[in-house]
């Protein structure tokens, strides 16, 4: 196992401790406490993970031949009507017609969609599966890290004095930043500053305890220097008498949760304080009866509603980074299963298994990647699910190689050690590493 010095360790090493600011938690690395900007031409990754298992098959559905034919034999209620089906490029494969924000990203060869991606076993549990995917284990639940945190772990390039280099635009922590000293965890930035006290109170006290706590003490005054330090560039950057005004006449979906955390991470990327990843948690996905209504396009369903709101805030994002950040994002769309390959009798589906994952940027090879596995009776997998073909972690892999510039793959993925780019997306390979044990360093000692 190869070594590393004591010098590049401390430089690597971080404080694993938690401080709390306006009910937000934080976590992050030491010298972190001025900005660095972008790093070295890596993208900056943006993974949006949809809860509750999204329906594949009606986000992208077969348009001709027998894939089309199996589909509307197997869904008489609730499939996409073929003449309201987005085409794509003249492809076999459509998109549903609520998702035209993803149609024109794809027609403009800024998207790609690897079909029937997944785990390589099969789990119809939401809680089993997304803690799988989100810890990067798949069949263990006993990790006590996730991935986005062995990512950091692992990463030769994120610079030490990056304020900002994981948020996760949301209430709660997933397990994917488990164990992270990296990630801030935020569900609204403008209210991360003190709000114990009278209001008028709070930027007067902030002040007042950046000059008490010494940013070389110990780990508790270092976290609390680097909260209020974040606190302060968020303030900044949301600033109440400044309103944002997206570029390029994009235009974020109204009311919108997603909307409004893709709005808010394309603030913090703008203001180049050194974000390197945002993990954007998205649920409503658990569609098990009257999923989708195809006859009033003004009341589309509980599927269609969110299809739409997914669509016209990608495509709002996109839009609003394409000239400042061109080149620059690399944006990643997966759910923890799809859904039965059949409707069920409320006119809805149940949990399945292999799924589309949508990638977005303008460093992807555009178009329809993996291979699609059928619909037939002999195609599905326990006759009930789109089987998988593609492993996850193939299209991840390839995604962190290519454009964040890690190849610690064993590292972040424990147990996956047959890295095969499928060509999802452009840039140079490099031999993927997995022994590097970065969590055993003390055991093997320094140069």
């Amino acid at each position: 196992m190869k070594k590393i010095s004591r010098r590049q360790f401390m430089q690597r090493a971080g404080i694993g401790t938690l401080a709390t600011v306006g009910g937000v938690q934080l976590g992050f690395g030491s010298n972190l406490l001025s900005p660095s900007g972008l790093s070295n031409g890596r993208d900056i990754l943006i993974y949006v993970f949809l809860y509750g298992g999204m329906d594949g098959l009606n986000l992208v559905p077969p348009r001709t031949g027998t894939h089309a034919t199996n589909y509307q034999s197997l869904r008489p209620s609730i499939q996409v009507p073929n003449s309201q089906i987005l085409p794509l490029n003249g492809n076999q494969f459509g998109l549903h017609p609520q998702a035209s924000g993803l149609q024109t990203l794809f027609n403009s060869g800024k998207m790609a969609i690897v079909h029937a991606t997944g785990m390589l076993e099969a789990n119809r549990s939401h809680f089993d599966s997304i803690t799988y995917l989100e810890l990067g284990t798949p069949g263990n639940k006993n990790t006590t890290t996730g991935w986005l945190t062995r990512y950091f772990e692992s990463s030769l390039a994120t610079p030490d004095d990056d304020p900002l280099p994981l948020m996760v635009p949301n209430w709660n922590s997933p397990a994917s930043v488990l164990g992270s000293n990296k990630a801030l965890v935020v569900g609204n930035p403008a209210d991360f500053k003190l709000n114990s006290g009278h209001w008028s109170w709070n930027d007067i006290s902030q002040v007042a305890l950046a000059g008490v706590f010494d940013p070389n003490g110990d780990a508790a005054e270092q976290t609390s220097t680097l909260t209020l330090n974040s606190s302060d560039i968020l303030q900044g950057i949301f600033d109440p008498n400044t309103p944002y005004v997206p570029a390029n006449g994009a235009v974020y979906p109204q009311d919108s949760y997603l909307g409004e955390r893709m709005m808010n991470l394309a603030r913090v990327i703008k203001a180049d304080v050194g974000m390197e990843v945002a993990y954007v948690p998205f649920g409503g996905w658990d569609t098990h009866a009257n999923q989708d209504d195809f006859g009033d396009p003004a009341n589309p369903g509980e599927f269609g509603l969110q299809v739409q709101e997914l669509s016209q805030a990608l495509h709002a994002f996109y839009t609003d980074l394409s000239v400042s950040h061109a080149g620059k994002i690399t944006i990643v769309v997966q759910s923890e299963f799809g859904r039965r390959a059949y409707e069920n009798a409320d006119a809805g589906t149940d949990h399945g298994y292999g799924n589309p994952l949508l990638v977005i940027g303008d460093n992807v090879n555009g178009g329809f990647h993996g291979s699609f596995p059928g619909l037939g009776s002999g195609d599905l997998f326990e006759d009930q699910d789109v089987a998988v073909t593609t492993d996850y972690r193939q299209v991840i892999s390839e995604i962190l190689i290519r454009r964040t510039k890690n190849r610690f793959l064993g590292h972040v993925f424990p147990g996956f050690s047959n890295y095969s780019p499928l060509g999802v997306v452009q840039g140079n390979d490099m031999p993927p590493v997995y022994d590097f044990e970065f969590d055993n360093i003390y055991a093997s000692g320094f140069e």
